[in-house]
Parts: structure tokens; sequence; C-alpha cells
């Protein structure tokens, strides 16, 4: 197996998809190529370190304990007649009163889901608007430091920007882009011959969405395209890439460790 085929079996290696003779040839390669084991060592730390986060939270005690208490008593001798008239009322208002819990949560859940796909279908298009030109940057060959006094003197709100501490990342552009109707600060990086998009979101505006603060950082594959959104010191981002966590170069150097704490995900 060579460099080439490994990189396409990263993310199968790393979610256990690959059948066992493609593995074992996987990590024979890993085993001898540095540059390889790196790249999958910060996809587990990576995933380790935020997609867990979007795992669902545990139902509430008092709902879980009143779902097996139920439960154990569809499972228990049949009662009397009257008695067992009183418990079918008790449960099924029990089972009434968790539905219509359930499902304002669900809606909730739903709702927030819908604006966040919403969101990485606009990121993914603006993406791939910038990668064919479609949107020439307004600003190129240029610093993050002067890309940030330029976003400075034609946006209402602050753009900071990460330095670039990695040698195979490059700011290719910049310019005023939207994601929908949010006028956002858009740059194009190239990392290790792969092009990745930053957006910067307003505060304000990230905010009108109304995502949830938990998890901090959210994740989604959408349209083939990684997208990580996060709001960090006053402003919303997005993060669109093909290279899974690997994208999170463009905040961190290679020797950054990919569990920082949540305040440092972005060097700003």
């Amino acid at each position: 197996m060579n460099c080439d085929t490994a990189k396409s079996h990263v993310f199968p290696y790393v979610d256990g998809e690959l059948p066992p003779d493609v593995r074992a040839e996987m990590e024979q390669h890993l085993a001898a190529c540095p540059a390889c084991r790196l790249v999958v060592e910060h996809e587990f730390a990576f995933r380790d370190a935020y997609v867990a986060r979007l795992r669902p939270d545990p139902a509430p005690p008092a709902l879980r304990d009143e779902i097996e208490a139920l439960i154990a008593r569809a499972g228990a001798p049949p009662p009397p007649r009257r008695l067992a008239r009183l418990r079918h009322a008790a449960a099924g208002a029990a089972l009434l009163a968790a539905g219509l819990v359930l499902g304002v949560m669900l809606a909730s859940v739903l709702e927030r889901r819908d604006v966040l796909t919403r969101l990485a279908d606009a990121s993914v298009d603006q993406h791939q608007k910038l990668v064919r030109g479609v949107l020439p940057p307004d600003i190129a060959g240029v610093s993050p430091r002067v890309a940030e006094e330029w976003f400075r003197r034609r946006l209402d709100f602050n753009v900071s920007l990460p330095e670039l501490n990695n040698p195979d990342l490059t700011l290719l552009g910049a310019r005023i882009s939207h994601l929908g109707s949010i006028e956002v600060a858009a740059l194009e990086y190239r990392l290790d011959s792969k092009h990745v998009s930053l957006f910067v979101i307003p505060d304000e505006a990230y905010r009108r969405l109304g995502l949830s603060e938990k998890p901090k950082f959210k994740v989604l594959n959408h349209r083939g395209y990684d997208v990580i959104v996060w709001r960090h010191h006053g402003a919303g981002y997005a993060l669109v890439s093909e290279i899974g966590g690997r994208s999170c170069l463009v905040c961190h150097s290679r020797e950054d460790k990919l569990d920082p704490p949540l305040e440092s995900f972005v060097h700003l």
C-alpha cells in the first residue's frame, strides 16, 4: 500500500469500517510511514476531542426512572381488575407526559439541526465558489494581520484571524461574502495542497441562529464536505474542507495538541 492509497483509507480506518485484510495492509503501511501515521493520529485525536461531544445527552433521571418503572410494571403479574385500571390510567398519564416532554425536546433538537444544516449548506456553497474562482478574492497574498485590517475598514464587526503557524498552510485570499443573508468575512486557505475555507460570522447574527452552546463544536459532513461550526470570543466560525480533522491546522500548529481547552481552539 502506498501513501495515496493509505490517505484514501484514513476515514474508514478511523471509523473501523475497513475489511480485515485492508486494515492489516493499512496498519503495516502506518508502521513504516511516519507521515501517514501522523495524519491518522490527528484524525483520532480530533474525533476523540470534538466528535464525541455530538453524542446526545442522556435522558433526565426522573424521565428514565419513570420509563424503567413502566417497563417493570408491564412485565409484572396482572393485578386485580380495579387496581389494574388505576395503574393503566397512571401509566397512560405517565406515558403521555413523557411523550409531551420528548416531543418538545425532539422539536427543539430538529429545529436547531435544521438551522445548522442550512448554515452548513450555505458554507459549502460559498466554499465551492471560492475554490472554483466563481468568487475571486478581494485581496490576495497578504498576511492575516493585513487581512484583519482590511476587514476592519469594511465590516462593522471585529475579524480576528489565526497566525500561519504551519509551513504547509497558505492564506490564498480573502473577501466579503454572504452565508444566506448574513454578511461574513471569507478566508480561503491551502493546506497540504487542499482548499479550506474559513467564514467569520458577526456575533449578533450567529446568536440569532439559535444554536445551542453545547456541544461547543458542531461537526457534520454535508454534501461530502466536513463542516465545523463554533463560537469564540464574540464571533461565529464555519470551517469547510474535505480533509476532516486536518482542517484544524488552519488554527493550530502541528505541535499543538488537538485536545486543548475550548478557549484556545482558535488562537486569536
